[in-house]
């Protein structure tokens, strides 16, 4: 994929990186367009510059599939790849994704089009030699969209961290029943999982592939081939010294794979970095209720260092010496075994779409790694309250925390104002007192705007007018709930006994109880049961104490 001289040939921008040698070798391409050479050739130092500056080969992969694309563009609309022309020819391609996002109904996602845009502004601003303030994607139509960042209700918030937290369990209890020992044993491997992770409360590993069903069958149904099947994967199952030449090499991935996750959950480290990492000679150094760790990395030529949580370590040790056993010589801390059961030598191996497979078949909610530290984030800042803290911890700035990781969250806005009006209420906490209708007042009756003249002012004597009092504090409980859905009753009777037609002070209190108790059903589901488990004790007959009394000798 990244042979510039492909691109020499007609046609070729239409062929698969890795076929069209074949078609160029047979002559079916024709001749080389000689023209394109110093376009090509000067595209390929700027990449060949960037790599050696530090960028990944993945980030080199991605220029080349924008580069693909302005080069199809240039061959499909006949303009000549010509290093002279480049510029106008990059702001008729940015024109083309400007329209492909735009047009009903769009062919191309705005956020896709200004990303190969913006890769392609510094690529050949690299070589046309253009300053950084002169950007070419500026001269474009194209702006970097703007996500706006939508807020999560109570049950997501709820739901996120309890499919975490689901997947955190399943994880520690997979990689402990994966141990040497049960790796080299017998098999299948029986894994004991806590309550409610999966449906037997334990889980089964013989093979990659399941069991056939006819082994569920009476033996003396079985046919004579599976017989002999049987006793080969008997053979296969019985204990081993090592995992060379069979499939147990399997269960190896599975551990490090859970390991993996783990540890990106512990750490919040980018999955690139956490799959570059070495494994050899871990330092620890404690700081505080956690531990700073240090570690070698031979590409890098250097150390590299990571926090980890203090109950987190022997986790982490028990697992250097899992990967000791089987991978002795690998300098990687997440090494793995390839399809053949031989260790792969790139970073890039730790493939997790194996895995995920593995999880959802177990039935277990999938959290992908850059959602794992997305949830970490944002619950250390729920936790903590604190950005600056949670940035630090996160590696990153406040900056970049707020912009790309926080997540609006309805349970800490809810934190926030509650502590708000804690901190700016009038009333004090310890100035408050019970009032005539079970809720907390001041003492000091003072009378709200809306209330109606019909009703009394408050007195602190009469209890309709605390209903209307400004210094009435509501009480979050299913108690009190009941104590309004008694009163309401109580007004309701001395209403249907007044034989006036026009509105009382008797209606005035249903409705506001009315009102407040909607609120109540309205704003949650456990104050919703609230409202519902009071409605029904008032139509058994069951009164809240307060005012059972005068109720009881009303009917």
């Amino acid at each position: 994929m990244w042979n510039l001289g492909r691109f020499l040939y007609l046609g070729a921008v239409h062929e698969g990186a890795r076929w069209v040698w074949r078609r160029i070798e047979c002559g079916e391409l024709g001749e080389p367009q000689l023209e394109r050479v110093e376009l090509l050739i000067a595209v390929k130092e700027a990449l060949e510059t960037r790599l050696v500056s530090g960028q990944s080969e993945r980030s080199i992969s991605s220029y080349m599939s924008s580069i693909l694309a302005f080069f199809r563009f240039l061959e499909d609309h006949h303009h000549p790849f010509s290093l002279t022309r480049l510029e106008s020819h990059y702001l008729a391609f940015a024109e083309h994704l400007f329209i492909a996002a735009h047009k009903k109904p769009a062919t191309l996602k705005m956020a896709t089009a200004y990303g190969s845009a913006a890769m392609l502004s510094g690529v050949f601003g690299e070589v046309l030699d253009i300053h950084g303030s002169a950007r070419l994607i500026n001269r474009t139509r194209l702006k970097a969209p703007h996500t706006t960042k939508k807020a999560a209700s109570k049950a997501a918030e709820k739901q996120s961290l309890e499919n975490t937290f689901k997947l955190g369990n399943f994880l520690v209890d997979l990689k402990a029943g994966l141990s040497v020992e049960a790796v080299l044993g017998p098999l299948p491997i029986t894994i004991p999982m806590r309550p409610g992770l999966v449906t037997s409360d334990q889980i089964r590993l013989c093979a990659i592939r399941k069991d056939p069903k006819w082994l569920s069958l009476p033996k003396d149904q079985w046919t004579d081939g599976q017989k002999k099947r049987h006793r080969a994967m008997m053979r296969v199952r019985e204990p081993v010294s090592h995992i060379q030449g069979t499939y147990r090499w399997y269960f190896v991935n599975l551990r490090v794979q859970a390991e993996f996750l783990l540890f990106i959950a512990q750490t919040g480290m980018n999955v690139a970095q956490a799959k570059a990492l070495g494994r050899s000679s871990l330092k620890y150094r404690p700081m505080g209720d956690s531990w700073q760790v240090r570690c070698y990395k031979g590409r890098r030529q250097g150390e590299v260092s990571f926090r980890i949580y203090q109950s987190y370590k022997p986790h982490l040790e028990q697992y250097r010496s899992f990967i000791n056993h089987f991978f002795p010589e690998s300098e990687f801390l997440f090494p793995q075994f390839d399809d053949c059961g031989q260790e792969s030598q790139t970073r890039a191996a730790l493939n997790l779409q194996g895995f995920r497979s593995f999880i959802k078949g177990m039935s277990v909610p999938w959290v992908p790694p850059s959602a794992l530290r997305n949830t970490r984030v944002n619950w250390l800042l729920r936790r903590s309250s604190d950005i600056d803290l949670t940035a630090e911890m996160a590696q990153h700035t406040r900056e970049v925390l707020r912009d790309h990781y926080e997540r609006p969250s309805q349970q800490r806005a809810m934190g926030e104002i509650t502590r708000f009006w804690h901190k700016h209420d009038p009333i004090q906490q310890s100035a408050l007192t019970d009032s005539l209708i079970a809720s907390q007042c001041n003492g000091r009756p003072e009378g709200a705007e809306d209330k109606p003249a019909s009703v009394v002012e408050p007195n602190c004597v009469n209890p309709s007018g605390c209903l209307w009092c400004v210094h009435r504090r509501d009480i979050d409980s299913g108690d009190y709930v009941w104590s309004l859905a008694s009163m309401r009753h109580l007004k309701s009777i001395e209403a249907s006994a007044t034989p006036a037609r026009e509105t009382v002070p008797a209606d005035e209190a249903v409705a506001r109880l009315s009102m407040m108790m909607e609120w109540y059903r309205s704003s949650s589901s456990d104050r919703r049961q609230w409202v519902e488990e009071a409605e029904q004790r008032i139509e058994e007959g069951h009164y809240h104490p307060n005012w059972s009394p005068i109720i009881e000798f009303l009917e």
